[in-house]
């Protein structure tokens, strides 16, 4: 027996390490963040899945069916066999729709119903609430256990229930936007995972090594000594039953909303779940390998009536201290994990779905919203309070003894909900909200009502001959069905769930937004497709962005103070690449809004802040009439009506038909991009005809000309490719004609259909690629704005647009750059400067047979970027570099040079970039620029700074 005293130093040492582990996650140092980044992290925070009832609990259940025990960790390691497809999909709209919950997932998908993201949120909290009972019930029956006593003190109770919900805020509640990650909790939900399987593992080896010889010894003595015990455990269960908790394990492992917390808003990488594939079902092998031996050695030590408390007793029995505290923490490690994840997702759910919509419907303006976070940290007292009130006033009831299976039961209602969501466009939001409505009907009234009877709390007449004598309404035999009661409550509520959602889903009918946003939807999880640039020059750049960000600020401080709210309208517009713009489309207009919407959408759950958004009159009459007009083109352009498009996306057809059409429409794509291309390559040749018209764009016009022969290559392959698939489908046209198409011959011709296609996409993308690292250095280059641009980035750009040039030379171009630096300058003229010395290198700097190397090295001192531009070719004599800047002087007067490259550069470096120029150089040893030039233009510091440089004054005095 152990003392108040001494187990309360050992939960608080616990605990200590715990924060000091969690803190040092938190600190943000590298390897911090490799850790908490890794896969095992992830797959041993997955492990939450393992609570104090599968601790306790699964020992006690192996008393009586080891079967349906090993069920409950069979489903998970099933789901893990087709897990990666389905987590793809919601990993990919977790990360564009920045879900936060469960609840938050399925707003996100149908519309972003409130109603439906409330109604989750209150199932979830219905169907979890007691499930925390169960794991305060764990943790106070073993420290009553431990201290010898029948119940634990109440004080040390509330202790446990605060320190969890303290230690809930402080790691997982510490930023208002839910969707950030939490390294410091998810590090402890890890080490916890390692506790508890060592303490399960200990136990094992102790029970069937030390205490018996081995478990075969266990389960001989068994079969002697308690015959009708050991003849209970080796019952099977009915398939029925086997099968119903099996889905209700897999489920309740993706939806249970800690679960879908851990592998989901905590995700550090999509491909950790390839890896948790295998990692996890072997920490379920092991959690579960010496479960069965335990409980046979416990019912011939202890007895039946005390199952659930096995994991404890029998090393207590063996009175084997040490491994009593290891097991004591390890079941503390199981609960707690459940009760901080829960407590966290709970209280999210709570606030951002149930209060925060109440508040906006009736107080919009209400200055409650300020306090979002601060409600969140009051919902976790309130969510782990109602628990400990569950467990402290139900006692050692029938409903907390089964709760466990029940809430498994509860969440098994968003299975059908997620599923149509992800594979089935046509499901509708009044489908989804029936269907979670019926399905949680019919589990409270045959399952939770049930068992609130058999508490004693209400009359449980209705359960001895059914509701008004009406024996086929009996909520354990509805329609005269003879099942398992968990079996039986899991098979009708889904029943209901599912019809509900099909029928209502066929006949109702989505309204135009609906459909739009479904579309939307369907087409992100198939594909993320960026936007088209190019759509966007059809548009008239009219709109003020100014006045719209005094609109999207007003809206993020609603939640915010001002410093926090300016920080994500700045994310909003670096996302959308606005920064600095003040006129802006329609288009841009919407894309800002969509941004805004989904970081809103962190912080308040999608269905708020979509709300919010659309409340927010952003667009003007106008604005709205000329996107509706900008979508009604692309349709049109498509040549296609909605109902057809809809009609292609149909593959239940025929494979005959399916290959005609799939064929027709692969030619008609591939004619269209090769079309399209070929217009932006004649227009390229176009503008190479009018850019030589001066020295200033002489370089340019030789790029374009470079450019159109590097696109002409990816545009003969395309061609190609269309060519060999129109003959294919020619000869299948015949085949099929004939009556001679086999299955060998269509499978054969799909698989060559899609090898074109797939080399005319990645040819399409490499010409694409070009276009536009062309287009973003040519635009700059022939305009004259300011603005912001990384400087490596825009380096790069622009040796790619060169890079045409560069493949007839053997000479090597390498920058050296930090990825940090930022300039705020003229990007056209930086493009022109760097285009001119690198073509003035490879014209004039090296010998014939020499393969040269020009190194571009930049930095920044003192508000300034330092620019280093050198080359070893043959340099400059002493009269060379006097008339170096002089317009037309040049080495090579009758071989294409016109003498105007280091002029402009001087030119453009002192006049447009208000910097200066010096070269180094003698014979044989090439010859070096330091260019040096303000880093932010606005900045009259740095220029006054090289305005009054002596040294400047002195070379541009030599210079004259």
């Amino acid at each position: 027996m152990m003392s108040i005293t001494g187990l309360l130093v050992i939960i608080l040492t616990y605990v200590a390490l715990l924060y000091v582990i969690a803190n040092w996650a938190e600190s943000g140092s590298e390897r911090a963040q490799r850790v908490t980044s890794s896969v095992a992290v992830y797959a041993l925070s997955i492990a939450i899945y393992c609570t104090s009832w599968t601790f306790y609990g699964s020992v006690g259940i192996a008393t009586r069916s080891p079967l349906i025990m090993f069920t409950i960790y069979l489903g998970p390691t099933l789901l893990m066999l087709v897990i990666w497809p389905i987590m793809q999909r919601v990993l990919l709209i977790k990360q564009i729709y920045r879900v936060t919950s469960i609840a938050d997932f399925l707003s996100a998908r149908y519309n972003r119903s409130v109603a439906l993201a409330g109604l989750a949120a209150f199932v979830a909290m219905v169907g979890i609430v007691p499930y925390l009972a169960l794991q305060l019930k764990a943790i106070n029956t073993s420290i009553g256990l431990i201290l010898n006593t029948q119940n634990s003190p109440d004080s040390i109770a509330w202790l446990v229930w605060f320190g969890v919900a303290l230690f809930t805020i402080i790691f997982g509640l510490r930023h208002l936007d839910p969707t950030e990650r939490h390294p410091g909790m998810m590090l402890a939900l890890a080490v916890e995972g390692v506790v508890k399987l060592v303490a399960m593992l200990m136990v094992g080896v102790f029970v069937c090594f030390i205490m018996f010889d081995s478990p075969l010894d266990i389960y001989h003595q068994l079969q002697d000594k308690l015959p009708e015990a050991s003849a209970k455990m080796s019952t099977k269960p009915e398939f029925v039953t086997w099968f119903s908790y099996l889905i209700l394990a897999g489920s309740a492992f993706m939806l249970l909303p800690r679960q879908f917390h851990v592998m989901v808003v905590e995700n550090p990488q999509v491909n950790h779940v390839k890896k948790v594939q295998w990692m996890l079902p072997l920490y379920l092998l092991l959690m579960t390998m010496f479960v069965t031996p335990i409980a046979a050695a416990g019912l011939l030590l202890l007895g039946p009536e005390t199952a659930d408390s096995y994991m404890l007793g029998l090393p207590m029995l063996a009175q084997n201290d040490i491994l009593t505290v290891i097991v004591f923490i390890g079941g503390f490690s199981a609960a707690m994990a459940m009760l901080m994840v829960s407590g966290m997702t709970l209280s999210t759910m709570f606030s951002n779905h149930l209060v925060l919509p109440f508040i906006q419907y009736f107080s919009p303006d209400s200055g409650l919203k300020k306090y979002l976070l601060q409600s969140r940290w009051l919902a976790v007292f309130i969510v782990l309070g109602a628990g400990q009130a569950f467990y402290l006033y139900l006692g050692e009831s029938y409903m907390l003894v089964n709760m466990g299976m029940i809430s498994f039961a509860a969440v098994l209602q968003f299975l059908p909900l997620v599923i149509a969501g992800l594979y089935w466009p046509q499901v509708t939001t009044k489908g989804a909200i029936t269907a979670l409505c019926i399905g949680f009907l019919i589990w409270g009234y045959c399952l939770l009502l049930p068992a609130i009877m058999k508490s004693g709390w209400i009359d449980a007449g209705i359960l001895v001959a059914g509701p008004f004598g009406i024996d086929w309404l009996h909520p354990e035999r509805l329609f005269g069905t003879q099942l398992h009661k968990i079996s039986h409550g899991a098979f009708w509520s889904l029943s209901g769930n599912i019809i509900s959602l099909v029928l209502i889903s066929l006949y109702t009918r989505m309204s135009g937004e609906e459909k739009r946003y479904s579309a939307e939807f369907i087409d992100v999880m198939t594909e993320r497709v960026s936007e088209d640039e190019t759509s966007l020059d059809t548009l008239p750049r009219d709109i003020e962005l100014q006045g719209k960000l005094t609109i999207l600020k007003g809206i993020f401080c609603q939640y915010l103070n001002e410093h926090f709210a300016d920080e994500k309208l700045n994310a909003c517009l670096i996302e959308t690449e606005l920064v600095g713009i003040e006129l802006i489309n329609v288009q841009e207009l919407a894309n800002l809004e969509r941004t805004t919407e989904r970081i809103l959408s962190g912080i308040t759950g999608a269905a708020v802040a979509h709300m919010v958004v659309t409340k927010s009159n952003l667009y003007s009459e106008q604005e709205i009439k000329t996107l509706e007009r900008y979508y009604g083109q692309l349709l049109a352009q498509l040549k296609i009506s909605p109902a057809q498009l809809r009609q292609q996306l149909n593959y239940s057809q025929e494979k005959e038909q399916l290959a005609q059409r799939y064929s027709e429409q692969m030619e008609g794509i591939v004619e269209d991009r090769t079309r399209e291309l070929q217009e932006t390559l004649d227009q390229l040749k176009n503008a190479q005809s009018q850019l030589v018209e001066t020295e200033k764009q002489a370089s340019l016009g030789k790029m374009v000309a470079g450019i159109a022969h590097e696109i002409n290559t990816p545009i003969g392959v395309c061609v190609t490719a269309a060519s060999h698939l129109h003959d294919e489908v020619i000869s299948l046209k015949k085949m099929f004609a004939s009556g001679e198409l086999s299955e060998d011959e269509f499978e054969g011709f799909m698989t060559t259909c899609t090898e074109a296609m797939d080399i005319i996409l990645k040819n399409n993308a490499r010409a694409s690629k070009l276009i536009q690292s062309f287009k973003r250095v040519a635009v700059d280059q022939s305009s004259e704005a300011i603005r912001e641009f990384k400087l490596l980035d825009y380096l790069n750009e622009i040796l790619m647009s060169l890079r045409p040039e560069l493949k007839k030379t053997p000479h090597e171009v390498e920058v050296k750059c930090p990825k940090t630096i930022t300039c705020n300058t003229y990007p056209g003229v930086l493009s022109q400067i760097m285009t001119n010395l690198i073509m003035n290198s490879i014209l004039h700097a090296f010998r014939p047979e020499q393969s040269g190397k020009v190194i571009i090295e930049l930095s920044t001192h003192e508000g300034c970027v330092l620019v280093d531009y050198r080359d070893d070719g043959v340099g400059l004599d002493e009269d060379g570099l006097k008339n170096l800047f002089d317009p037309f002087y040049t080495t090579k007067r009758n071989e294409g040079g016109s003498g105007l490259g280091a002029h402009l550069v001087y030119n453009l470096v002192t006049q447009k970039l208000k910097g200066d120029v010096e070269v180094e150089t003698s014979p044989g040893n090439g010859l070096c620029y330091h260019i040096r030039f303000p880093q932010n233009f606005e900045n009259k510091t740095a220029v006054d700074l090289i305005g009054s440089d002596e040294g400047g004054e002195r070379r541009k005095a030599d210079r004259d």
